[in-house]
């Protein structure tokens, strides 16, 4: 008898709570709270909890899930030490000028499906830690995972200052109109960042922050050790299939060494075939929904491109995906797709892939795969890209730099080590 998949795709109930009332929220005012928020998260009965819901709800591999759950304690201790370039506004006791910042106010944290805990802890912690009441709205398709976390901030004694929900779209909507909000900060997608940007466009005085994901591109240049380049290229473009913002989405290489960069992908394609299960390198996509709407982008592909997998497996899986490019261009791949696909390109000259590259619109991460240090600093200064990376992967970031994207993919810097300047305002007192 086949084992029943904890992908299966059964409806998952709603989000029990009520939608929260911003007029409720305090500012915190216990510094220890947020030490005893990392060992909420860190405890072992609820860690397990996490991971195990970050699996159902999110149709995480196991070791995602671990990997998201241990990066909470994380963030928490990284914003300590980020706190260090925020000091309060206070006067200088010898009458010289003085730069501090203030908590700007009431702020409300939209987060991805795609990391439903780490993104959006990741812009509550800031806030909290600037002295900001928060609204954290995880997504409402793991509406466990807003227990989870609402569960959390109760241990931590937050509840006065966190209120958490997996409202939708609706929901959002409602709560953006609040007076009392003054900042929002997203992480998503380009039409969610829209859609608040419309809500709040007679509210020029609430300052927001988006990050709005990457077609993130690696490019190889003729000097380039291929057989790491393949298999950290893989990892970025088909880990958690595809569903990251940093995911590689476009590899692009020296017309003479392309089959053999194409032959090594290929075997890492393999590698990457989903087993089913949790235990597994590959996952689903977040929903049906989701998977079918990247298959019917792949079915768009020019008819002179070759494409080797992108099969459909269980409800929601979508097989990792090489898109061999031909002659016709096909300028769909220059808006973010949010599959385990990866499109590779051969190119002739390299000064005319890097002008392509930097013509991209959503300019998130960037990799340069080159042996010469010179070489990648002279092409890192033409590529606007929020990170470029010598010889590593476009995906994981670290959480003590800063992080966002250029041109399409975001206006600040909502996450990551700088993500407590976007919640308080600079202030001169003089």
């Amino acid at each position: 008898m086949t084992p029943v998949s904890p992908w299966d795709g059964a409806p998952l109930a709603p989000d029990p709570e009520a939608l929260p009332d911003p007029g409720t929220l305090v500012p915190p005012g216990d510094p220890a709270a947020l030490d005893r928020l990392a060992a909420a998260c860190a405890a072992t009965s609820a860690r397990a909890a996490g991971i195990a819901l970050l699996v159902r709800e999110a149709g995480k591999t196991v070791a995602d899930a671990t990997a998201e759950i241990d990066l909470l304690p994380r963030k928490i201790a990284v914003t300590r030490e980020a706190l260090a370039l925020t000091p309060p506004a206070t006067a200088d006791a010898g009458g010289a000028p003085a730069v501090g910042w203030r908590p700007r106010g009431l702020a409300l944290a939209l987060g991805p499906f795609n990391f439903p805990l780490h993104l959006l802890h990741g812009l509550v912690v800031p806030a909290l830690a600037t002295g900001n009441p928060v609204i954290a709205k995880v997504s409402e398709r793991t509406p466990g995972l807003a227990g989870w976390y609402r569960a959390r901030i109760h241990d931590a004694g937050l509840d006065a200052s966190v209120a958490v929900t997996a409202t939708d779209a609706a929901g959002a909507a409602a709560l953006l109109t609040h007076p009392r909000i003054a900042t929002v900060a997203l992480v998503g997608s380009r039409r969610s960042a829209a859609a608040v940007a419309r809500a709040l466009a007679d509210r020029p005085e609430v300052a927001t922050a988006f990050e709005m994901g990457g077609v993130n591109p690696a490019l190889v240049c003729a000097d380039a050790d291929l057989s790491p380049a393949a298999t950290a290229i893989a990892e970025g473009a088909f880990r958690m299939a595809g569903q990251r913002c940093t995911a590689t989405r476009q590899c692009w290489v020296p017309r003479g060494r392309w089959r053999d960069l194409v032959d090594l992908l290929d075997r890492e394609r393999e590698r990457w075939a989903p087993t089913g299960t949790p235990d597994g390198l590959l996952g689903p996509l977040i929903s049906r929904a989701e998977r079918d709407r990247a298959r019917d982008r792949l079915s768009g592909m020019p008819g002179d491109w070759e494409r080797r997998g992108g099969g459909s497996w269980g409800h929601a899986g979508l097989d990792p995906a090489l898109l061999l490019a031909g002659a016709t261009p096909w300028p769909d791949l220059d808006e973010e797709l949010f599959a385990p696909a990866l499109a590779v390109h051969a190119y002739d000259d390299e000064d005319a892939a890097v002008r392509r590259l930097a013509a991209i619109p959503q300019r998130l991460a960037a990799a340069v795969w080159t042996g010469d240090r010179q070489r990648f600093c002279a092409i890192a200064a033409r590529l606007p890209y929020g990170q470029v990376y010598h010889a590593r992967g476009t995906a994981g970031a670290r959480a003590d730099l800063p992080f966002g994207g250029c041109g399409a993919s975001g206006n600040g810097r909502p996450a990551a080590r700088s993500a407590a300047r976007i919640f308080a305002d600079e202030c001169v007192v003089w």
